[in-house]
């Protein structure tokens, strides 16, 4: 599981660098990119790129990375509602800020109330699952984490396929793993079952899990590069249609956004230039209907 967990860690790390030039040019793409800084966050804590050790040691030594942990993967999921949300007429409960900050002091109080947490172990609550505060903390952050990619599911994620799809399956994992979790937790914690099946519980939950947040990284990747061969693709046209204005003589308006809506108003003034009786050359107006195309497919996203 290190492999996998430095192999996610990296490529949430990356698509954040990446990310953040273009960032502060796009308001709305500020909170999917603040998930994947903080999910990133949240898997170093796993020590797989850092040594669990040492991390902790800054905290204490005292197991609080494992909150750490816990309060960077919520936040990380929450934060990726309000980006999936934003276009909502009105957003769920659960996107709320409020509701972040319910969510986070349901776990952290029972952690905070865990005797003993020892020195920094890896498996940190399985050691502890006997106690009614580690039970209720871990259960807790599974429930609010479940409840996050739900109503993500529900109310954010429109039906697509490619990169929708592969981030629809990702949560899915992730919400079933963590139901399976708080099955698994409460059988150790009440000592149900056989040890064997409760090992094999535990065992079910980093591979569905962990796979579920790479596919998640893998669609906002995905939709990282998408753009990256969009702008491209609109600079090009950008370039050519500029050419286009300036041949002719053209006074567009000259508005201080992205791309798109630069690209957009060249458009629109060859065509009103087109109306007044302007003659555009064959090729010119090639160049428009291509850009047109483009522009009809991206300017909402």
């Amino acid at each position: 599981m290190g492999a996998l967990h430095a192999a996610t860690f990296w490529c949430a790390a990356l698509i954040f660098a990446a990310r953040t030039p273009s960032v502060w040019r796009n308001p709305r793409g500020r909170a999917a990119w603040a998930a994947t800084g903080v999910g990133a966050l949240g898997l170093l804590t796993l020590g797989s790129v850092v040594p669990q050790t040492v991390l902790d040691g800054w905290l204490g030594g005292t197991n609080l990375v494992n909150l750490v942990q816990n309060v960077c993967a919520t936040t990380a999921f929450w934060l990726m509602l309000r980006a999936s949300t934003g276009d909502l007429p009105r957003r769920p409960v659960l996107a709320h800020p409020l509701a972040l900050l319910a969510m986070v002091t349901a776990f952290t109080i029972p952690f905070a109330c865990i005797t003993d947490r020892g020195t920094t172990a890896f498996h940190f609550i399985v050691l502890g699952i006997d106690q009614t505060a580690m039970w209720l903390y871990a259960s807790v952050y599974m429930a609010c984490v479940a409840a996050i990619t739900v109503t993500t599911l529900v109310r954010g994620m429109p039906t697509g396929r490619g990169a929708l799809g592969v981030f629809r399956v990702g949560l899915v994992l992730v919400t079933l793993a963590s139901v399976e979790e708080i099955v698994s937790l409460t059988a150790d914690h009440l000592g149900l079952a056989t040890a064997g099946v409760r090992d094999a519980l535990r065992f079910a939950f980093d591979p569905p899990f962990y796979l579920g947040i790479v596919l998640v990284v893998v669609g906002m990747a995905s939709f990282t590069v998408r753009r990256w061969v969009r702008d491209l693709r609109l600079g090009r046209h950008h370039r050519r249609l500029a050419r286009v204005v300036r041949h002719h003589g053209l006074r567009p308006v000259e508005r201080r956004a992205d791309l798109r809506v630069r690209t957009y108003d060249l458009v629109i003034a060859i065509r009103d230039a087109e109306v007044q009786g302007r003659t555009i050359d064959p090729g010119e107006l090639a160049h428009v209907r291509s850009a047109e195309r483009l522009l009809a497919r991206n300017l909402g996203g």
